[in-house]
């Protein structure tokens, strides 16, 4: 339960305190009422302010940092896929314990029971391949089975599953996805890319299976320090899943809510008609739960070679991902949610789907004046691969980059291999875009990567790759940076950042409780630092 009563007072002492706060950078010991920062100060001062018996915390020389602000993550995502069969790697290393795992599950399943599989990389198994249908028919030959990629824009399904969705070799590619196919027989291999895979006939998760793996995924965000999420793709489920948990006060973190401008798999607007007919603006809602916008997603990932690159990709020929609309579908949606009072956030990885979301918003500027749009801050998401000329174009428009640099540690030996190492070494130019004055904002795109913030802000500053390999350090950012990145820089990106962001008098008390401090420890120890505690609204939501 978040603290509102004036009453309760939370008393923070022996410890450093982080404020982010320029005004006062560091304290001793911090006061919290009524879900609020009351002081930051001294102890003494601090005591001194104290009206009732105050709840006393001996940090014990930890560090207290304002609370993680998670810009692009997927909870909605995440909570089905802990119902799933679990394929990440290093738990998954072969197609053979891929198809170990769904064998488990199947002999658990009622014949014909749907099996879901979650997280399996290609690039880290040790086929450096994708498993195939005949793969997952050997263990369920009566089941229907689908496994997901970890980037999400891919899967595999097995005989069964095809039938049922009624794939076949004479099915043809749906317009922004590809059905992989076996060269020498033309039949479906079971991989099915992007758009490909709404023609999978797999039923939806109960409400109560919903409910339940939503509690799951946002109980992970606290043990990560999150202590506010912007979920980036809200269908009507999943935002009715969030009012019923925020009406029995069950969320333990704030949420932000992106619902689907362009439904994923067709070219309709989505939820855009929903909301505007209703109303709703961004910034509907109270502090727990609020609509922040409209999200379109326009190209894939690298590590599916689905994303929309400017050149081929490695080893490719006429190979440069999708591109899943076009300026003409987009622009008049992008036009009717900002000229609605919509922010827009728009997933572009390659150069060609950044330079289209650019495009989008400078049409919208022909319908808005120039500084309603800046005023707006409006969002790329990623943004993987921009160019110099595209930069400028975003800090004319005035918008926020969410930059997934987690994407740096866990996909980047992938992207050398799908990319080479030069143009993989391109990728995310975070020192530039901060020099240019364009806001930055950190995230983990979270299922498709750890959620840890600590792991997004390591790569920001060392900019390696799970194996050591380093992309492009001249693009590397300070630890000071990276923190910003994930607190102040995540407000502003929510234009929230009067009531968070910073522990300053006034704001909601939103912090987390370190084990070390991440400005004095090694950069290659920033992924090992633990969160030790997490409060939102001045409740304890989590402690190890």
């Amino acid at each position: 339960m978040i603290l509102h009563n004036d009453e309760n007072e939370l008393l923070l002492v022996n410890g450093q305190i982080f404020t982010l706060d320029p005004a006062c950078p560091r304290a001793g010991a911090m006061l919290v009422r009524g879900g609020k920062i009351a002081f930051v100060g001294v102890r003494e001062e601090a005591s001194s302010r104290c009206r009732f018996q105050p709840e006393v915390i001996d940090l014990a020389g930890k560090t207290v940092l304002p609370g993680f602000v998670e810009s692009h993550m997927h909870p909605s995502i995440l909570a089905t896929t802990l119902l799933d069969v679990d394929c990440a790697y290093p738990r998954v290393k072969s197609v053979a314990d891929i198809v170990d795992k769904i064998a488990e599950r199947v002999r658990a399943t009622p014949e014909g029971g749907w099996v879901r599989g979650w997280g399996y990389d290609d690039s880290k198994l040790e086929e450096r391949a994708h498993p195939t249908r005949w793969d997952l028919d050997r263990v369920s030959p009566d089941n229907p089975v689908y496994v997901r990629r970890t980037c999400a824009h891919m899967g595999v399904a097995n005989s069964v599953a095809l039938r049922l969705s009624g794939i076949t070799a004479d099915t043809p590619d749906p317009e922004g996805g590809r059905i992989g196919r076996d060269p020498a027989t033309g039949e479906p291999s079971g991989l099915l890319m992007d758009r490909a895979q709404d023609l999978i006939a797999i039923p939806p998760y109960t409400d109560e299976e919903i409910e339940r793996g939503f509690i799951l995924a946002l109980r992970q965000l606290s043990k990560w320090g999150i202590t506010t999420v912007h979920d980036m793709l809200v269908d009507r489920a999943a935002f009715a899943t969030y009012q019923r948990l925020a009406e029995s006060h069950k969320l333990p973190a704030r949420v932000r809510v992106w619902l689907e401008g362009v439904t994923f798999g067709s070219q309709d607007a989505g939820l855009i008609p929903f909301a505007l007919g209703l109303g709703l603006r961004s910034g509907y809602g109270n502090d727990m739960l609020k609509l922040a916008g409209m999200k379109f997603i326009l190209d894939g990932s690298i590590g599916g070679r689905s994303a929309a690159v400017a050149e081929d990709y490695a080893g490719g020929e006429d190979d440069k991902g999708i591109l899943y609309v076009e300026r003409d579908e987009l622009s008049p949606l992008v036009a009717e949610c900002v000229k609605g009072g919509l922010r827009v956030s728009i997933h572009g990885i390659g150069e060609r789907a950044i330079e289209l979301a650019i495009a989008s918003l400078e049409d919208a500027v022909g319908e808005v004046p120039i500084e309603a749009v800046r005023a707006m801050r409006n969002r790329i998401d990623h943004c993987v691969l921009p160019t110099r000329d595209y930069l400028r174009r975003i800090k004319h428009l005035g918008l926020v980059v969410e930059s997934s640099t987690s994407f740096m540690y866990a996909l980047g030996d992938s992207w050398i291999s799908n990319l080479g190492y030069e143009r993989a070494c391109r990728t995310f130019p975070l020192r530039t875009m901060i020099d240019m004055g364009i806001p930055v904002a950190g995230n983990s795109d979270s299922p498709v990567c750890d959620g840890s913030p600590l792991l997004g802000m390591y790569a920001a500053v060392t900019r390696k790759t799970s194996s050591g390999r380093r992309l492009g350090t001249s693009e590397g950012i300070t630890v000071d940076e990276a923190l910003h990145s994930y607190t102040t820089a995540g407000a502003y990106a929510g234009l929230e950042e009067d009531l968070y962001g910073t522990l300053s008098p006034g704001k909601l008390a939103d912090f987390v409780v370190l084990s070390d401090d991440p400005t004095s420890v090694l950069p290659e120890q920033l992924k090992d630092i633990e969160v030790e505690m997490t409060f939102v609204g001045g409740a304890r939501v989590y402690s190890k």
